[in-house]
């Protein structure tokens, strides 16, 4: 390949990534660099936070199952890395003559990028390797810079629960069609907390009642499916929509079942240890019923209504002024 022609592939690539859609457009380039090389398969595997390489999507086409590829690009990642791009030839695996690996480094993680079968007839010098590793690291910074900004509008950083963008993304698209259990919550004496002692204490309040929350309502579960580890939505969604408040919406856990859950997680954001003595501390809720024919509006006044009832209650029993 001459000069000429690489910036010409370059160009194709880099064009797939002139959309707003930074994803598809990192799909597009590879389909881009599929039918360049002529090859049975092109997959882009990633460096998880345990350190193995996955990729979850699976082309119909694909000759060996995707769990079989990911462990065999887990057992050669090693000579990959320190290679950067190699070529392997197993004559006992037919279908895996030919196959190519490539690694990718960038600032956030490590990628490599498994090339099935390319065509024997295009003659490829090293230096277009190098070449293609530059613009596939292009891509993916790209890639990576879509997603932690996707990631930032809709999640909340203190709590890494999502934010109050994604609550009414939510809302809307319930569209009063659905029912489902709504409950609000709050950090009793958050504002007495932050006033008195300090926000980053406030702070360390608000971040640990979320932990304790998404231990009772976790948006995921961890599932082994055909060898391989996948997130299962569980039909639970927590929010953090203001400074002290957030809100559960589930479609799994009946109004009992989160009322019981509720109290005991109050129970031990009570117990929780913010290093301050004799400091009352708590989590109030607030549970309602949402049914299709009821308006959305409605069910939150309801729901805040119980809340500010549970708050006055505790209040009293801390025997406490509401004013200070």
């Amino acid at each position: 390949m001459n000069q000429n022609e690489y910036y010409l592939f370059y160009e194709m690539m880099m064009q797939a990534l002139k959309t707003d859609d930074v994803i598809n457009g990192m799909n597009q380039s590879l389909r881009i660099l599929k039918d360049f090389l002529g090859s049975g398969n092109i997959i882009l595997h990633k460096k998880n936070e345990n350190g193995k390489y996955v990729n979850d999507v699976c082309d119909a086409t694909m000759s060996i199952p995707m769990n079989e590829m990911n462990e065999l690009v887990n057992n050669t990642a090693s000579i990959t890395e320190s290679r950067g791009a190699f070529h392997i030839d197993l004559s006992i695996a037919s279908h895996l003559k030919g196959l190519s690996f490539i690694y990718i480094k960038t600032e956030e993680t490590d990628y490599i990028l498994s090339i099935n079968n390319p065509n024997p007839y295009l003659r490829l010098e090293d230096d277009f390797w190098k070449k293609l590793i530059d613009t596939m690291q292009i891509i993916l910074k790209r890639a990576e810079s879509y997603e932690k900004n996707t990631k930032a509008s809709s999640i909340d950083l203190l709590t890494e629960l999502q934010n109050r963008n994604s609550y009414e993304r939510k809302i809307q698209s319930l569209n009063d069609t659905d029912n489902y259990v709504y409950g609000i919550f709050d950090l009793f004496r958050l504002k007495y907390i932050n006033d008195n002692y300090s926000h980053a204490l406030g702070d360390s309040y608000i971040r640990e009642t979320a932990k304790i929350l998404k231990k009772y309502w976790p948006e995921y579960t961890i599932e082994t499916v055909e060898g391989k580890e996948k997130k299962i939505p569980t039909g639970h969604n927590l929010y953090r929509i203001g400074g002290d408040e957030f809100v559960l919406i589930t479609s799994k856990d009946n109004i009992d079942l989160v009322n019981l859950k509720a109290r005991l997680a109050a129970e031990e954001v009570s117990m929780m240890d913010l290093g301050v003595k004799d400091l009352p501390i708590g989590l109030n809720h607030g549970v309602v019923n949402h049914r299709k024919e009821d308006v959305v509006k409605k069910t939150y006044i309801n729901a805040d209504q119980l809340l500010s009832n549970d708050k006055r209650d505790m209040y009293v029993r801390y025997g406490l002024d509401r004013r200070r």
